[in-house]
């Protein structure tokens, strides 16, 4: 991390070394030199002498902390000097505890994302007594609506399906409306579990009680 001090002062930091943004504020300050992108490797850099215009490393000091109950707030900077240069820039940070709804919103945002896994999964069917495998997914789902609509009131409409295992078999309306049927019922599910979820987290009286909310279920390692 790199800062940019003038006159004792902190102008940029801390930062990753962004050649553009430190030229960019070494032109505010109109100065007329500029660094390179690979001047990285020569820092500290003494820009300008007379106004005490320098580019050195930035020193961010962070406390130990719980990022699932604390977060990190504002800093403090102090340019650190050898014989009256500036040669690196310490920033403190201070750790703020977040509150109980913090907390479970945090927890909420996890939800969703294992509720999409657990929406979106292959299942082994029994079609006209063959077993094919069906994604849950949203595209698959289309396709089959689409070909349900095609059906006929007077007769069965019938589609070649080449289905996930690479099996091929005729299907009608009968067998689509199955298959709608087990996705609907698997998507359902997942959508069940995410509210089930909100509703855990959100009767949680203390933080802890958050976390032990389970969103995963442990894997049982396979017997040897």
């Amino acid at each position: 991390m790199y800062a940019l001090v003038h006159n004792y002062q902190l102008i940029l930091g801390p930062i990753k070394y962004n050649y553009r943004l430190i030229n960019g504020e070494i032109e505010e300050l109109e100065l007329d030199y500029r660094v390179s992108p690979r001047d990285y490797d020569n820092v500290p850099i003494t820009i300008d002498v007379e106004t005490k215009t320098y580019l050195i490393p930035a020193i961010e000091n962070i406390p130990e902390y719980d990022p699932r109950f604390q977060f990190v707030g504002n800093f403090e900077w102090t340019i650190i000097e050898e014989n009256d240069i500036p040669v690196r820039v310490e920033f403190s940070y201070s750790v703020s505890d977040k509150t109980l709804e913090q907390v479970k919103e945090e927890y909420k945002s996890l939800v969703a994302p294992i509720r999409w896994e657990k929406e979106n999964k292959i299942l082994t069917l029994t079609v006209n007594n063959t077993e094919v495998e069906v994604s849950t997914d949203r595209e698959e789902r289309t396709q089959f609506v689409s070909k349900l609509v095609s059906c006929s009131n007077l007769s069965n409409s019938i589609h070649n399906y080449k289905f996930r295992n690479g099996v091929w078999k005729e299907i009608g309306c009968t067998e689509i409306e199955y298959i709608l049927e087990q996705i609907d019922h698997e998507v359902q599910e997942a959508f069940d579990w995410e509210i089930a979820k909100y509703v855990e987290i959100d009767a949680c009286i203390t933080k802890e009680d958050v976390y032990d909310v389970i969103l995963r279920e442990p894997v049982t390692p396979p017997e040897p």
